[in-house]
């Protein structure tokens, strides 16, 4: 075989042509680039080895490069304080102790805890003085002679009155609100009703009279029209209904006097209009003649028209209406009818 030939077998069978003895011109660029690039892995590979390593597998690894003979002296050294620190961990028991300590007035009205300890720190809580049944407000370690305030402890609220727990029932007032109490413990199941004492009757929310609030509000003894927390006797008129009386609780309610009167059957007036009312509530479904303290009206779909002019009839008669108001005073021919004193003759 002819040695081109030859050269060309071995080529596609992945003989060198170094085993023929021939001279290969490098292409220096290739060269070049592919050195450069080892160059950057081999700078970057201690970087990114660094930051795979611990602390302390650093420090050893440094030791190593600087040829240490204390290398495999610091493995050593750190797998025997592991097995110290695990020893100790399992070795450590945490424990609590817990002391029953008595909290009281002594005799002196002093605040003291364990026995005889006494504590001028300590403020702002109700606690018993044992020797009479009392029940002290303290303040710097000492029963204060305060004026009316609402004061705690575990156990609740207090209404505390020269110092000490006014064990009295109702309304009472302190220097943060009135609040309501029973048997001198705030109650604070008083929630969205109305309750009174000798000054009037007041809307309270979580036993506190709650000043801000306008509104209805309702107890065991009805509903009411409540002004800045204060029952409004003045109030009379048509209001809607906030707090479920109706049945779908989107109703309409009258009130009389600032009462909810469930028995009203008459027409009132809001800023809407003039209004059927029956059994105390807006009835938007009536429609014909109806009646209040000043006259006779025509209402359509529980208003009343003050647009009507027309004879309108009732289970009393045929009547002449104009302006939406029944005219008693009406005689004369109208719609077909003869009419005296309003009436159809």
């Amino acid at each position: 075989m002819d040695r081109k030939k030859k050269i060309k077998k071995d080529r596609k069978n992945g003989v060198q042509p170094l085993m023929y003895n021939r001279n290969i011109k490098p292409r220096w660029g290739h060269l070049i680039l592919a050195g450069l690039l080892f160059a950057l892995e081999v700078a970057a590979f201690p970087a990114k080895a660094q930051e795979l390593q611990s602390d302390s597998t650093q420090d050893i690894v440094r030791a190593f490069s600087k040829g240490s003979d204390s290398a495999i002296q610091s493995v050593e050294s750190q797998n025997f304080e592991e097995q110290i620190l695990e020893t100790h961990t399992l070795e450590v028991q945490a424990t609590v102790n817990w002391k029953l300590v008595s909290q009281e007035i002594n005799e002196k009205n002093e605040y003291v805890y364990d026995g005889d300890k006494t504590d001028d720190t300590m403020s702002d809580r109700v606690l018993p003085k044992v020797s009479d049944g009392s029940w002290g407000y303290i303040v710097n370690g000492k029963v204060q002679d305060t004026a009316s305030v609402n004061a705690a402890n575990l156990a609740g609220w207090w209404h505390v009155k020269n110092g000490w727990v006014d064990w009295s029932d109702g309304i009472l007032y302190t220097t943060d609100g009135w609040h309501k109490y029973v048997g001198g413990k705030k109650e604070l199941t008083a929630n969205e009703t109305v309750e009174n004492n000798a000054a009037g009757w007041f809307y309270l929310k979580d036993g506190t009279v709650d000043f801000s609030y306008t509104g209805l509000a309702q107890n065991e003894n009805g509903v009411f029209w409540m002004n800045a927390g204060v029952f409004d006797t003045g109030m009379t008129g048509i209001v809607p209904d906030t707090i479920g009386v109706s049945a779908d609780g989107s109703g309409w309610l009258y009130l009389l006097g600032g009462i909810f009167d469930a028995t009203a059957d008459t027409i009132a007036a809001n800023e809407a209009g003039w209004w059927k009312i029956r059994d105390g509530l807006v009835d938007f479904t009536y429609n014909g003649l109806a009646c209040n303290d000043t006259g006779w009206y025509y209402l359509e779909n529980g208003m009343v028209d003050f647009g009507y002019y027309g004879a309108v009839q009732n289970e009393a008669g045929i009547w002449y209406v104009e302006h939406g108001r029944v005219n008693m005073e009406y005689n004369g021919s109208a719609y077909g009818y003869y009419f005296s004193n309003g009436k159809a003759q």
